[in-house]
């Protein structure tokens, strides 16, 4: 208890140096600036007088003051011009919404909804000589999409989703009545995983993979003189990669992809010319995209881009014929794509699609709304 008692009484000594020592030197510093002050003045009163010498004092200060809010105003302009990493990663990420759904990934504690709307036009000539007479028939074909895009992030390099579809179809022809259809379109469930993070010199990479399920019309199950179909008929599985990569000021974009369809069996479907077709085996797909985007503000960005898909020539099964091979077939076309940021939570994103060959429609409009709500 004594050694506790002399130790504390050391402590109090202690400290009450380390007082005497500290307003000893502030006593110092502050005598000393005080004679600095006086000879100051001393000097001005000698040379200029006592007026001159204060007002010569006051006018360098005043020109300081000037020197240093200049510099603080100058400072505050270029903190307001320099862009934030959060500002860029928003800009870089609103380019690539709005160039597809499989360039980003949502973040935990949310659920993505997002409505789109897809129209396609496309009109052609066909010649029919089949009667014994020369007879061209204009025909038409337009289809509007509404589709329920929706997915949830399982963690935060994984994301699930899975897009429902409602379609109505109408076909005009100048020598046939008119076709039109309302129903259910193919549903789709898929992922996004992203391996790795991006950053650095690497670009970013998102694999994903896709199922189709035939909710839709199937086109092998259905009169062709008389309807139209609404889907694919089948199911089919999908793969791809996609990348991205920040070049100021432009977002780069690609990704590659394959589409294989399960063979369609147990059909009875006869397309006109009086034979059965009993299966159908869809030709493997091969596509790919690339393209860029540029952000001409925060809330306003561009982008454009090019589709190839190289589709493989499908097999059928005829009764009495046998094995029938089909064409293969080739599909490319280009798009111009915009995306407006109306508020921090609501963005719209436009695209329009311009068929390059034969086989592509004319061109098609698409619209996305995207949703996110907290969990």
């Amino acid at each position: 208890m004594a050694a506790a008692f002399q130790y504390t009484q050391g402590g109090s000594s202690l400290v009450k140096r380390f007082k005497k020592t500290t307003v000893l030197l502030v006593t110092i510093f502050l005598f000393s600036l005080f004679t600095s002050v006086c000879f100051a003045e001393d000097d001005w009163e000698g040379d200029l007088g006592d007026d001159a010498g204060i007002q010569l004092l006051r006018e360098q200060v005043l020109l300081l003051e000037e020197k240093l809010q200049k510099m603080e105003e100058e400072n505050d302009a270029r903190r307001s011009l320099q862009v934030t990493d959060d500002e860029e990663y928003n800009k870089e990420e609103a380019v690539l919404s709005a160039a597809g759904r499989n360039y980003t990934l949502m973040k935990p504690g949310a659920l993505g909804l997002e409505y789109s709307f897809d129209y396609t036009g496309d009109s052609y000539s066909a010649v029919d000589s089949s009667a014994g007479t020369f007879d061209i028939s204009d025909n038409s074909k337009h289809t509007l999409t509404n589709g329920l895009f929706v997915e949830y992030p399982f963690k935060e390099n994984i994301t699930l989703n899975t897009n429902v579809s409602f379609v109505y179809k109408y076909q005009n022809q100048s020598n046939a009545d008119a076709k039109d259809v309302s129903d259910l379109g193919d549903t789709s469930f898929g992922f996004l995983w992203q391996p790795l993070k991006s950053g650095g010199d690497f670009p970013s990479m998102i694999l994903n993979g896709s199922l189709t399920c035939p909710t839709g019309r199937s086109p092998y199950k259905i009169d062709p003189q008389a309807e139209t179909s609404t889907g694919g008929g089948g199911y089919a599985f999908s793969t791809g990669v996609n990348l991205s990569k920040s070049i100021d000021p432009l977002v780069a974009f690609g990704g590659l992809s394959y589409r294989h369809g399960i063979p369609i069996t147990g059909l009875t479907y006869k397309p006109g010319s009086g034979n059965v077709i009993q299966e159908v085996r869809p030709g493997d797909q091969i596509s790919y995209n690339l393209g860029i985007g540029y952000s001409l503000s925060y809330q306003v960005s561009i982008s454009l881009g090019y589709q190839y898909t190289y589709s493989m020539a499908p097999e059928y099964t005829v009764q009495g014929v046998g094995t029938v091979n089909g064409e293969s077939e080739m599909y490319s076309s280009f798009s111009i794509g915009t995306s407006w940021n109306l508020s921090p939570e609501r963005s719209v994103h436009v695209k329009l699609n311009f068929g390059l060959t034969k086989n592509d429609t004319d061109f098609s409009l698409s619209v996305r709304i995207p949703f996110s709500y907290d969990l």
